[in-house]
C-alpha cells in the first residue's frame, strides 16, 4: 500500500471516529517513515480526540521540529490548548492557523470562543463576525454572535440566533440558544412555567436544550431542580459533561454525598480536570471524608498521566507515603 493510500485509510478511520484503529494505522506509517510530519500531526490530532493530551503534545512537538509550524499543526495546537483550558494560548494558535492559510471557519470560531471564555466580548464578536464573512451560509458564527449578545443582555440576541437557526434548522445547539434567548425575555415566574412545559415535551431529545434549562434553573436559585435536569440529560444521553454539572449543582444544593460520588466518577474518567480536582479535594476535606478522598486519589494514580505527581502530593498531605 502506498503512503497516500495509508493516509487515505487514516482519513477513513478518523471520519468513522475509530480512534484506536487510526493510531495503529499512523504508527505503521511512522514505523516506515519516522520523519513524516503530516502523519505525526494526524497522530497528535487523533490522540487529542482520545483525551491523550500528553501523547498529543509529544507528537505535535515532533511534527513541528521536523517541518515547522503549518496551518494544520497550529490548528491542532489550538485544539490542544483549548482542551487544556489555556484560552489565550489557544486563541493565538488558532489565529496563527488562519494566517498560515486555514481558510475554514473553525479557527476563527475557536478564537471567538476563547475570547468569550476570557470575558473579552468585543474580541469574541470581531472573530465571530470575521467567520460569518468567510462563510455566509454557516450557522455557527451567528450562534456565537447570539451568545455574545446574550452575555451582554442585548435585545438582538433573539434575532441573531434566529439567523443561526434559519441556516441550520437541525442544529440542536443553535436551537437551544434561541430558546434560551426567548426565555430570558420572560419574567422569572413565567420563565419557570415555560421551562416545565419544555421539559415535558420537546426538550428531552435535545441535550443542549436540557443544559440550557438546567442552567436557567441554577440562575433562578433552584439547584435541586437544576441537578434533576442535568440528571435527565445524563441518563438520556450518556453525557459526561452533564454528570459533572449535576455534581456541581448538587454541591451548591448541599447534597454533598451525592455530589462526591459523581465527582469521583468524573475524576476517574478525566483526571486532568484541574478545577474539578480542586473542587473535589476541598469539598471532601471540608466534610471530613478523608478516607473516601484517599481511596479516590489512589484509584486515580494509574490513569492520572501528567497529573500523577499532583495526586501523590495530595496523598502525602493525607499522611500516605
Amino acid at each position: 500500500m502506498s503512503p497516500t493510500a495509508h493516509l487515505d485509510e487514516v482519513f477513513r478511520l478518523k471520519r468513522a471516529q475509530r480512534w484506536d484503529e487510526a493510531v495503529i494505522a499512523l504508527e505503521e506509517i511512522l514505523g516506515r517513515s519516522p520523519s513524516d510530519a503530516i502523519a505525526l500531526t494526524h497522530l497528535a490530532d487523533v490522540q487529542l480526540r482520545r483525551n491523550k493530551t500528553a501523547e498529543a503534545g509529544s507528537a505535535l512537538d515532533r511534527a513541528e521540529a521536523l517541518a515547522g509550524t503549518t496551518a494544520f499543526t497550529a490548528r491542532v495546537r489550538g485544539d490542544l490548548r483549548y482542551r487544556e483550558q489555556r484560552w489565550r494560548e489557544a486563541a493565538a494558535a488558532y489565529r496563527e492557523a488562519s494566517l498560515l492559510g486555514d481558510r475554514g471557519t473553525w479557527p476563527l470560531l475557536q478564537v471567538a470562543r476563547c475570547h468569550l471564555r476570557l470575558g473579552e466580548l468585543d474580541a469574541a464578536r470581531g472573530a465571530a463576525a470575521e467567520a460569518a464573512e468567510r462563510d455566509q451560509s454557516a450557522s455557527a458564527p451567528w450562534t456565537l454572535l447570539g451568545e455574545i449578545a446574550l452575555r451582554e443582555h442585548h435585545d438582538d440576541a433573539v434575532e441573531l440566533l434566529e439567523r443561526a437557526h434559519a441556516r441550520a434548522p437541525k442544529d440542536e445547539y443553535a436551537y437551544a440558544k434561541l430558546i434560551e434567548a426567548r426565555l430570558m425575555q420572560l419574567p422569572a415566574p413565567e420563565r419557570e412555567r415555560e421551562v416545565q412545559v419544555l421539559l415535558q415535551s420537546s426538550a428531552q431529545g435535545n441535550r443542549h436544550l436540557l443544559g440550557v434549562l438546567a442552567q436557567l434553573r441554577s440562575e433562578g436559585g433552584d439547584e435541586h431542580r437544576a441537578a434533576e435536569t442535568w440528571r435527565a440529560r445524563r441518563e438520556q444521553h450518556g453525557d459526561p459533561y452533564a454528570r459533572k454539572m449535576e455534581a456541581y449543582a448538587l454541591r451548591r444544593a448541599g447534597e454533598l454525598e451525592q455530589a462526591a460520588a459523581l465527582f469521583r466518577a468524573c475524576l476517574l474518567e478525566d483526571p486532568e480536570d484541574l478545577i474539578l480536582m480542586r473542587t473535589y479535594v476541598h469539598m471532601q476535606r471540608s466534610r471530613g471524608a478523608l478516607d473516601e478522598l484517599r481511596s479516590t486519589l489512589e484509584q486515580m494514580i494509574p490513569v492520572a498521566g501528567r497529573r500523577r505527581g499532583a495526586i501523590y502530593g495530595e496523598l502525602r498531605k493525607l499522611g500516605v507515603s
